[in-house]
């Protein structure tokens, strides 16, 4: 019996000890989840565009956990949109990720000459590059840093434009806006 309890332990002993001796592949969630993280990163500061938050020149602490860049960047347009698709499988290459987001584009606001919407079903690509640093993912860049917002946020923005424009000519350029936008649908699924 005495042998029978020091062969149980004995067999329990170097089972415990096999495992360190022999590494066995154990799968890394964290990079199974990466693409599926990077995903949602992108996504993030997607729907802040489309709610109209770059728009608000307080908006930009909600980007800055979303970008390696320190400040907002500046844009003479408004890219207009009235929907956006985040690609699900983003593109790993050499330690980064790139992410491509599809904009059905309504118009653009130049800054200076106003709005001037685009054709019906009109398609705007752009890529994000997403990069790791001290263990954090953040966008590093992207093709296009215009604000996309949604119809209804781009309204909205013209419309406390409009309410605080002191010359003539800001004033026409928002109302021209607000009526060439207004007459478009903001629908996502409209054509």
């Amino acid at each position: 019996m005495c042998r029978f309890l020091l062969a149980v332990l004995f067999f329990f002993a170097t089972a415990s000890y096999l495992p360190a001796q022999f590494p066995m592949p154990v799968p890394h969630v964290q990079e199974d989840m990466q693409p599926a993280q990077i995903r949602e990163l992108v996504s993030k500061y997607c729907r802040l565009e489309y709610e109209g938050t770059r728009l608000d020149p307080q908006g930009w602490p909600k980007f800055q956990p979303l970008v390696w860049w320190t400040s907002a960047p500046q844009y003479p347009q408004i890219d207009v949109v009235a929907r956006y698709v985040v690609d699900n499988e983003p593109a790993s290459s050499h330690g980064k990720y790139t992410v491509s987001v599809h904009y059905r584009l309504l118009g653009i606001y130049d800054l200076v000459s106003g709005y001037a919407p685009e054709a019906p079903g009109a398609m705007q690509d752009v890529e994000f590059t997403v990069t790791l640093e001290n263990s954090e993912w953040r966008i590093a860049d992207a093709e296009n840093t215009y604000p996309h917002p949604s119809r209804a946020a781009m309204l909205k923005w013209l419309n406390e434009k409009l309410s605080t424009a002191q010359d003539e000519s800001a004033r026409n350029r928002y109302q021209d806006a607000l009526k060439k936008l207004q007459a478009q649908s903001g629908s996502p699924f409209a054509r």
